[in-house]
């Protein structure tokens, strides 16, 4: 396979990886266990919160979490999309109202929602202009769209120690992402969540990498060591205005 078979909007591998959960919370459990710091799930909700909106939408919702906290703990209506027919199911299980749909087309009407946010799925659509002229088109105007995105370098210490520096340059990241929004959106914010995963043992490094999206063949060369390994991560959680 080609580099641009592992392309982070490359539909058929983000189709593949969320077919089912299994991966994608065994990243998640593993991160949230490891790592040390700013928590960028944390920066995310607070950002929905402080809003305080009474109508919000999730695009990309995953398993049904960040939806499920939003409508126990803000009290919002909360409706959830995802292309993957079984996140939606799962999303479903925890009483959420969700539907399969593509962010590049979402099933609502104009204003509908006072904020919708997307957690960590915008460099996985091959059309983010589309897929942020929708997201601004569901939002009342004055409404908020908070989206989370990762750092080009996000977590690259890991790759170095395996012996495989990676060089990538994602379609929506902390560098390039507030410009694609100031199209549709006004007074943008970025608001950084740096932490550090801290690998104790080889198993943990071996564990989360071999779930890793692009990279778990490299579980195979995770070496011995004693010392923690220290991973800097870096994300970023854009909030945006609708004038």
């Amino acid at each position: 396979m080609s580099d641009e078979d592992f392309r982070l909007d490359n539909p058929m591998l983000v189709r593949w990886e969320f077919a089912s959960e299994e991966r994608l919370e065994k990243r998640n459990a593993l991160y949230k266990r490891l790592v040390e710091g700013v928590h960028a799930e944390e920066v995310l909700f607070e950002a929905i919160k402080e809003f305080a909106p009474t109508r919000v939408l999730e695009v990309g919702c995953g398993a049904g979490a960040m939806a499920e906290r939003v409508r126990d703990e803000i009290g919002a209506q909360i409706v959830a999309v995802d292309s993957s027919e079984r996140m939606v199911e799962l999303t479903r299980q925890r009483g959420i109202e969700a539907y399969v749909a593509d962010v590049q087309e979402l099933p609502f009407g104009d204003g509908e929602f006072d904020c919708v946010f997307a957690g960590w799925l915008l460099y996985h659509v091959l059309d983010r202009e589309r897929a942020i002229n929708e997201c601004a088109r569901v939002l009342r105007r004055g409404g908020r769209f908070v989206t989370a995105t990762l750092a080009d370098e996000n977590m690259s210490d890991l790759w170095d120690f395996l012996g495989s520096p990676r060089d990538r340059i994602l379609g929506f990241s902390s560098s390039n992402g507030a410009e694609q929004l100031e199209r549709n959106f006004a007074n943008v914010e970025a608001r950084e969540a740096n932490g550090v995963v801290v690998f104790a043992n080889p198993d943990d490094m071996t564990e989360f990498v071999s779930a890793n999206m692009t990279r778990a063949h490299l579980a195979a060369v995770v070496p011995q060591f004693t010392e923690p390994v220290r991973v800097r991560t870096h994300h970023t959680i854009f909030v945006a205005e609708k004038p």
